[in-house]
């Protein structure tokens, strides 16, 4: 799991990890920080935002310890101390974000999971949020011996390589491969339809292949339904019925439940193993598999992104404030997520109760009110970037609706 990074940076990434309480079962760094993107150039991904998730086995006592040594990263809620924070942390995809933090020189984000939360989403894909990141090339920096966390790392890796299987034509090349499984968690994220580059996973398989290699060189190479050539980069597999039902009963159960309940009409409730072989013969089998892979990310990024106007709302929105005009503090690099996911969440809040999503996907009005509540953010600071988004939220929900008419 421990791919090289850029050149220079474990002791930076060191220095940084020392200014955290260190009762961490796993720590990694992950993003265009720490990989090189497509466009971006060496001194460009020095300046990105680093970002980092820590895993600890007891939150709680976590962020307790976090807020004695790092109050300042916390938004208004550390007013209401650790306990609460962890239950914010719960909800959705189980992980809570301090953002644009300022440490050691470097603007960087971090959030805090659970390491019980973490082995359900690797084993179980309940919410593909930081199982689906991954699945991508991060730079470990530092892991425990818990035997049961290391076992889902490696579960969550052969679980992108089964699902990207079903969604691939019988031959494809290896960076076609890399492409499908950095998409994953990309599935259904409502950021993508909001501010997010398009040609984002390009971005980070082309200049990233041979990270991928080493992370997924030997799950191919063991894997008995397919032919790995190596030296041609190509790869061949099994897309008879056989081959593909045998592929959707390893897929992790979360997205084994999601395809269920999406082919099954309701009343039926037929098992799921009934309902795979079904999709095993279904010529369209894998767009039954993209669109259970959706349903689990939509639900995970909705919520996260809402939780953001919780957690960034001290640290990370003084600057937007400041600027009634729009975005010219988030311009750059190190704002550019924070600002989309909180005006995600304003979107969210206003336009979810005419959404046609599943229940499970929709917030609940006491989470609107809730946020409404602690929320203080000036809305005119995020006029432009709102309304262009409306528009296309706009588009949406018309569709939603006339579907449902």
């Amino acid at each position: 799991m421990a791919l090289p990074a850029l050149s220079g940076s474990g002791v930076q990434f060191r220095r940084i990890l020392a200014h955290f309480p260190q009762e961490l079962s796993l720590a990694f760094a992950y993003g265009s920080g720490v990989f090189r993107q497509t466009g971006a150039t060496p001194s460009q991904s020095v300046h990105n935002m680093l970002d980092f998730v820590f895993a600890v086995d007891d939150s709680v006592t976590w962020h307790m310890m976090n807020l004695l040594k790092n109050r300042s990263h916390y938004s208004f809620l550390k007013l209401f101390g650790p306990k609460h924070i962890s239950n914010i942390q719960s909800c959705g995809a189980g992980i809570y974000y301090n953002t644009l933090v300022q440490c050691n020189g470097r603007m960087i984000k971090y959030g805090v999971i659970g390491t019980d939360a973490l082995i359900e989403d690797l084993f179980h894909w309940k919410t593909l949020y930081v199982a689906g990141r991954l699945q991508k090339p991060v730079k470990i920096l530092t892991q425990n011996e818990n035997g049961k966390l290391q076992a889902a790392l490696l579960s969550n890796l052969k679980s992108a390589v089964t699902a990207a299987f079903l969604m691939l034509p019988e031959s494809f090349s290896e960076e076609d491969l890399y492409m499908q499984i950095a998409g994953l968690s990309y599935c259904g994220d409502f950021r993508m339809i909001i501010g997010e580059d398009r040609s984002k996973v390009l971005n980070i398989v082309k200049p990233n292949v041979p990270h991928f290699q080493k992370l997924y060189s030997n799950i191919l190479q063991e894997c008995p339904q397919v032919v790995y050539k190596h030296q041609l980069g190509r790869l061949e597999i099994d897309k008879s019925p056989e081959g593909q039902f045998m592929q959707l009963m390893a897929l992790p159960r979360t997205l084994q439940q999601k395809i269920t309940s999406f082919v099954d009409p309701p009343g039926k409730n037929r098992d799921v193993e009934e309902v795979l072989l079904k999709v095993a013969h279904d010529p369209d089998c894998g767009l039954v598999v993209h669109q259970g892979i959706s349903g689990i990310v939509r639900s995970s990024s909705l919520i996260q992104s809402s939780k953001t106007i919780l957690t960034a709302a001290a640290s990370g929105c003084t600057g937007w404030q400041a600027d009634p005009t729009g975005f010219s503090d988030c311009s750059a690099n190190t704002a550019k997520e924070p600002c989309r996911d909180i005006t995600t969440a304003l979107l969210l809040i206003l336009h979810l109760p005419y959404c046609c999503y599943s229940e499970n996907t929709l917030i609940s009005l006491e989470w609107q009110n809730i946020i409404f509540t602690y929320s203080n953010f000036s809305i005119t600071g995020f006029k432009k970037s709102v309304t262009y988004s409306m528009k296309k939220m706009y588009k949406m929900t018309k569709g939603c609706l006339r579907k449902t008419s």
